[in-house]
This record gives structure tokens, sequence and C-alpha cells, in this order.
């Protein structure tokens, strides 16, 4: 065999997160890895780190689906690779979903994605490519966002934050072991619009996740979020000053003035980044009127906004 075939068959292996079965992934890592117990744990601890830095393809295969079994979510790469922690996830939005088929001819001959449809970008974070390195990631999110009725972002997961969310209604109880969960990890409660949790690392969320398994929860990274922002109530405005004010407002045009309470909640702002719903929601209370936010879930692409 060629040294050029036995460079190309060579792999490094990274560990990018990890959740559950630390005791067995601990005897796993120096059985099969060949790494010693007090390393083992450090990188399991961390929930990212270097496993392996050469091993051949075949041996990573054969040993990845029991890594996976244990909760360890590993990463091959070409040998002397960035370390996991310079890796990226990649957000792609359609802002205009008729350009979806050009798109998708796109990200087929860039990465052989065979399998999009315009669903698939119809996520609370787009389509995410994850674990890119970070340099690809970059050069792919400048090639897509050239491209007409797309936005693309990058977050390095060295700086990644989350917030929890659960995606089906949860019972009282339900919600505040959720929540005694995360303050026992030194997380932080509640947060921005309906979320559980704020500013998660990502191995804090996948522990958080399967620890409630049963429960329909999610992390959806800070950077990668869209909010709709309706507002609830009048606040310290009378109904006059309140219906001068809606009267900017597309989402009110045409209600009139006596129907206005009866109407609410109504939604003026739509596919706001975090940073801007944020902005949006101090402006509306300093106004005096009573506003929220709502994390978008399955958006029409053509309310975003990039």
């Amino acid at each position: 065999m060629t040294l050029s075939r036995l460079v190309e068959d060579d792999v490094q292996m990274s560990l990018l997160a990890t959740s559950g079965h630390a005791g067995l992934a601990t005897q796993m890592l120096t059985e099969r890895l060949g790494l010693s117990q007090q390393y083992a744990e450090s990188v399991l601890d961390q929930g990212y780190g270097l496993l392996s830095p050469r091993m051949s393809r075949s041996q990573a295969r054969q040993v990845m689906p029991l890594l996976t079994s244990l909760g360890l979510r590993v990463a091959l790469q070409p040998v002397e690779a960035l370390p996991p922690d310079e890796f990226c996830d990649l957000s792609i939005r359609l802002t205009d979903s008729k350009h979806a088929p050009d798109l998708m001819a796109r990200l087929d001959a860039w990465m052989g994605l065979t399998c999009l449809d315009a669903t698939s970008f119809n996520t609370a974070c787009g389509l995410v490519l994850t674990d890119l390195p970070l340099p690809r990631a970059e050069a792919l999110c400048r090639a897509v966002s050239q491209l007409p009725g797309v936005h693309a972002m990058t977050s390095e997961h060295r700086t990644a934050r989350y917030d929890l969310f659960a995606q089906s209604p949860l019972s009282e109880q339900d919600e505040t072991d959720v929540k005694r969960h995360l303050r026992l990890l030194g997380a932080a409660t509640g947060g921005f619009g309906d979320a559980l949790g704020s500013g998660l690392e990502r191995r804090v969320l996948e522990r958080v996740i399967s620890r409630f398994a049963s429960l329909d929860l999610a992390g959806v990274n800070q950077v990668f979020q869209r909010h709709d922002l309706l507002i609830v109530g009048k606040g310290s405005l009378n109904l006059q000053e309140f219906a001068d004010f809606l009267m900017t407002r597309p989402a009110a045009q045409g209600i009139p003035m006596r129907s206005l309470l009866e109407a609410l909640p109504l939604r003026v702002e739509a596919g706001l980044t975090r940073s801007a719903a944020k902005q949006f929601l101090a402006d509306y209370s300093a106004i005096g009127i009573e506003a929220i936010t709502r994390l978008v879930w399955a958006p029409n692409s053509t309310t975003f906004k990039a």
C-alpha cells in the first residue's frame, strides 16, 4: 500500500459533546482507544477534546457506533486538523422561498447535500450544517450569502450559547423539575422570551436534554434565533394614544380603534434576531406598551429580515 493511501486512510477523532454514561465511556476510551484513565476522564468532563491523533478509518468506523451508544458525539477529521473547539455550525436561511431550487443545487454541488427540499430550511435555525472546520464554514458562509434570497451565519462551538425551550406544553411539575436541574448545573433559568433556560454551553445543554429525554425539549443557538414581537396590552397609554401609535404599524391597519384591544395579541415585528428583539422590547417598554417575544419555530421564509 502506498504512503499516500495510508495517509488518506488515517483520520483524527475528536469529541464534540457528551451526555450520560460517563463511567462506561471512560472504560471504552481506555480499552478501545488506549487513553489513560486520567485523560479520558478529563476530556469527558470538558465535553470536547482530542480522542486520537491518528487512527485508521476502518478502526474509527468500528468504534464510532459504540461511542455514539454511550452518548458521545465525535467527529472524524484529517490528521492534524483544527481542535474541536475551533469548529463551527453554519445556519442557512431562505429569505425568499422562490430561490430554494438554486440554493439546493449549489449545496448539492458544493457539499453533496442531495436530500434537501424547501422544508429543510423551515426550522427555528434554518438549515444548520454542523461541525465544520472554521475556514470551511466561513468560506461557505461567504459563498452562500452572495446568492439572492439567502442569509447565512456562523457560530463557533467555543463561544456558542443556547437557550432551552419546550417544543410541547409542559406540566407545572415538569417545568419545575427542569428549572431545578438547570440551577443545580449552575445554569440560568428563564431568560428571554419563553425560554426555560438561557446561555447554556453545548455540553450542559445536551446533558439537560438527555436527563429529560421524555420531554420535548430543544436547545436553540442564540445567534441563529429569530423572534416575533407581539403587542399584548396598551400598558400606560390611553386608548387614543395606543391607537395613534398602532396606526404606524401595518399589522394594525384597518382595525377600528374600538376593536384594537380585542385584536390583541398583535404581531408587529417578524423574524427579528435575538438582539434586535431585545431592543424592540426595551423600546416598547419605554413607550409604555406591553409587548412579548416568541421564538419562531417553523417560520414562513418570506418573513425573515437579514
